[in-house]
């Protein structure tokens, strides 16, 4: 049990793990209204808690048991139990203050859990299980701190989630590899002509590149699907997302730009470039919003 702590404090404590870890993030959440910013902060810091708890541990059944107990915090918290972490008090209140079903950060606790179990995804469908519960379930969250009226945004989020967590898996295809996981579907390895060693060795090849050509189209398109989103977000919050979605497939773009070459050099924009897609209109420019 931690030493209990206020609830400014624990807001503070997420403000801070948030503008230390979440680097794209940050610089979207910047331009949110103060209330809101606290709400996808103490979001955040739940979530990269998570993450961390299955990453950073290299026994599966240690990391099994971390999500077991990370779990039960979680659900402790929102019985009124806030004491098991100082970032639970912040948690506990923006689920209660936006209205966010808890069953999204189950499901995330949940693919953290895939991560312990699994190194492989045989399918598409196994993959984008997989994003949905890391990644999608984060946006549907997300939307509930922006706010929106339209139900329509529910499955639109949940398709810009695949698209951001596709993203993050063609940046980081070579760093996944050389920790032995492969979150592309075998299927698509095997249409492309590569072996499950030659995507453990993740040497640059005409093959390797048509393949990451072919994930970031898909990308690329669940992106377009997902494009009507942010005119649903409430106008305070559209800023943010759309900053958000306009890093994200600027890295995308640079992918392209590089011929498909994520072996060499992990793709990633400068700060300035970051800032200057955050900023004002520069990213409805970029995203073309409203064309």
């Amino acid at each position: 049990m931690s030493t209990p702590v206020s609830l400014d404090e624990s807001y503070a404590l997420c403000d801070k793990i948030t503008a230390e870890r979440a680097r794209n993030f940050h610089f979207a959440f910047s331009v949110l209204p103060k209330e809101r910013y606290k709400g996808i902060c103490a979001l955040y810091a739940f979530t990269r808690t998570a993450d961390d708890l299955s990453d950073d541990e290299s026994d599966p059944v240690k990391a099994l048991e971390n999500a077991r107990q990370w779990r039960a915090t979680f659900d402790a918290g929102l019985a009124g139990d806030v004491s098991l972490h100082p970032i639970m008090p912040a948690v506990a209140d923006t689920f209660k203050r936006y209205k966010i079903p808890p069953v999204y950060m189950h499901d995330l606790i949940t693919g953290t859990e895939m991560d312990a179990r699994q190194n492989r995804f045989e399918k598409w469908d196994d993959t984008y299980l997989y994003c949905y519960r890391v990644a999608s379930v984060i946006g549907l969250m997300t939307i509930h701190v922006f706010g929106f009226d339209d139900p329509r945004a529910i499955p639109l989020a949940e398709k810009m989630g695949i698209a951001f967590q596709m993203t993050n898996i063609l940046r980081d295809v070579k760093e996944d590899s050389e920790r032995n996981r492969i979150y592309l579907p075998l299927e698509d390895l095997k249409a492309h002509g590569i072996t499950d060693a030659q995507m453990v060795e993740c040497a640059d090849s005409p093959a390797m590149r048509a393949l990451v050509k072919f994930e970031t189209e898909r990308a690329w398109q669940h992106y377009e699907d997902a494009q009507a989103l942010i005119p649903m977000i409430y106008d305070e919050s559209r800023d943010a997302l759309g900053s958000l979605v306009a890093i994200y497939k600027r890295l995308l773009e640079e992918i392209k730009r590089r011929e498909y070459d994520v072996f060499s050099k992990r793709v990633s924009l400068s700060t300035a470039e970051k800032l200057s897609l955050a900023a004002g209109m520069a990213w409805k420019k970029f995203l073309k919003f409203g064309s």
